[in-house]
């Protein structure tokens, strides 16, 4: 068989014989073979160009892909900020890009902070990993010094935030608020693990009540025994996944908010699936129905100890579910 590179180098070395061999070739109809100085498009083969591949690879983050779709990988951590009346400060630690062929990127930690900011005010933020810069970078566009505090929740920020070759860190916009006086803080991560407050967990004190309503210091049910609160907080929020399961009972969550299913893996409540078994307080549950419900609302951020897990629900604890590692 004869070679691409051999054929360039008859074109050199004898013109009169390579012309003698295009023209045989181009009286077979079946033989998809070019004698010009490349390999051309054919019915059912093409190029890619080099700037499409990574060791050969069809590579999503070059600029040879077309992407008109998401492909997104999901990741592990959230941030947390300080903030003043005038100044918001992020910082990470821990943030873990898991990706679809296996492989991860660990974030290096870092902070952010923006002055120049109006007191008493709230101001969202779109943080994103660049595949080029590989770097955390934040949307530019907003208020304050850099100019990262965006003033609105907004489609061209979220869009900014998607772009190819970035993948978001935040299901939307993450949300920091500056002070009327003192300082303040809190945390943020898109949507962070966190159950909507008005859900129902079991208490070892007080019973059956509302997750908002918890003290640090109280006992709730967790997988195997009772698990004390040893961080509470509660912010608002305006996305949320309603999961309802096979004893019709529902859970509001935040779309990253965590799930043990039956064969024992972590998995994202965005990243659920009709069908799955997870589990619950007195058997496993059928994941019967799926919903996104956006509107204003609170979503409660909690870490338990020593028992990462406790059972939750609408109507009464009935599904396990993970709390929130601020360490993560």
């Amino acid at each position: 068989m004869i070679t691409i590179p051999q054929i360039e180098a008859l074109k050199k070395i004898n013109t009169h014989l390579y012309e003698s061999l295009k023209r045989v070739v181009a009286g077979v109809n079946n033989l998809k073979l070019s004698m010009d100085s490349g390999v051309t498009d054919g019915a059912d083969f093409a190029r890619v160009s080099a700037e499409a591949l990574t060791e050969n690879k069809v590579d999503p983050s070059k600029t040879g892909v077309m992407m008109k779709g998401s492909v997104p990988p999901t990741w592990s951590g959230a941030f947390t900020y300080t903030s003043t009346t005038s100044s918001i400060t992020w910082a990470w630690s821990g943030l873990v890009i898991y990706r679809a062929d296996g492989t991860t990127t660990a974030m290096t930690n870092g902070s952010l902070a923006v002055a120049g900011l109006a007191a008493g005010t709230t101001y969202y933020f779109y943080p994103y990993w660049d595949e080029a810069a590989l770097r955390l970078v934040w949307v530019l566009g907003g208020a304050g010094n850099p100019a990262n505090a965006q003033a609105a929740k907004t489609i061209v920020a979220a869009q900014q935030q998607a772009l190819q070759g970035r993948i978001p860190l935040s299901a939307g916009a993450i949300s920091a608020a500056t002070t009327s006086s003192g300082t303040g803080g809190g945390s943020g991560g898109g949507s962070g693990s966190c159950v909507r407050a008005g859900m129902m967990v079991l208490t070892r004190e007080h019973g059956t009540m509302e997750i908002e309503k918890l003290h640090v210091g109280d006992r709730i049910l967790g997988r195997d025994t009772w698990t004390s609160v040893v961080r509470h907080e509660v912010h608002p929020a305006d996305t949320f996944v309603r999961l309802q399961f096979s004893n019709e009972d529902t859970l509001d969550v935040t779309p990253h908010h965590v799930f043990t299913v039956a064969d024992g893996a972590p998995v994202r409540a965005e990243r659920l699936c009709l069908g799955d078994i997870l589990v619950g307080r007195y058997n496993l549950l059928t994941l019967k129905r799926i919903e996104l419900i956006v509107e204003e609302g609170a979503k409660v951020t909690m870490t338990c100890e020593p028992d990462h897990e406790f059972y939750a629900g609408k109507i009464a604890a009935s599904v396990l579910t993970h709390n929130y590692t601020f360490s993560s």
